[in-house]
């Protein structure tokens, strides 16, 4: 009886954690001082019906939290997010009701490019759902990347129109005062 017991017991261990759900986060291409988005989906996942991580920025950019969305996976889920001490932040969907998830995008989180390099790599972890019966489950951490480009190239300025005084177009800048680009230039 007792060897039965335990077959039992190992038997609803890998049932209670073989979902299989998973998130995900595109890699992102973005600008310096750029806005862009962090889209969150889920795939596997439509028996969740709630759900926790938390989300890790790159150094060098930040998260525009008054403007997350959710998106159509997230099927009347409610959505709370707070910034932890570490600057991290913690994400909570859940629904009163105990809507199942679908699988599809759950969030679009805006974030500002500040400061990176070439590329940075952030990562949601700690993350953990719940079925409708309690059921708690642990997912593995989902890394992603954000790539940048060189923001501003400086180049020399090329003179567009150059004018004398007497309004007439010039190939070269002659000495005395000349207009360049509508604007006074003195050449000695």
């Amino acid at each position: 009886m007792k060897r039965l017991y335990i077959i039992i017991m190992v038997l609803a261990m890998i049932t209670t954690n073989s979902y299989a759900q998973s998130l995900s986060v595109s890699n992102i291409e973005a600008q310096t001082g750029e806005e862009t988005e962090l889209v969150v989906s889920l795939t596997e996942g439509t028996s969740m019906t709630a759900m926790q991580f938390n989300l890790a920025l790159p150094e060098g950019m930040t998260m525009l939290e008054s403007d997350v969305t959710l998106g159509a996976a997230t099927n009347g889920h409610t959505l709370n997010v707070e910034t932890l001490d570490n600057g991290y932040h913690l994400f909570v969907l859940y629904s009163m009701d105990l809507n199942p998830f679908k699988d599809g995008e759950l969030l679009r989180i805006p974030v500002k490019v500040n400061s990176i390099a070439s590329s940075a790599n952030g990562k949601l972890y700690t993350i953990r759902t719940a079925t409708a019966d309690a059921v708690s489950h642990t997912c593995n951490d989902v890394s992603w990347e954000i790539t940048t480009g060189i923001n501003h190239v400086s180049s020399p300025k090329t003179i567009k129109s150059t004018y004398n005084l007497a309004g007439q177009k010039t190939d070269d800048m002659l000495k005395g005062i000349n207009i360049v680009d509508g604007k006074k230039v003195m050449v000695k």
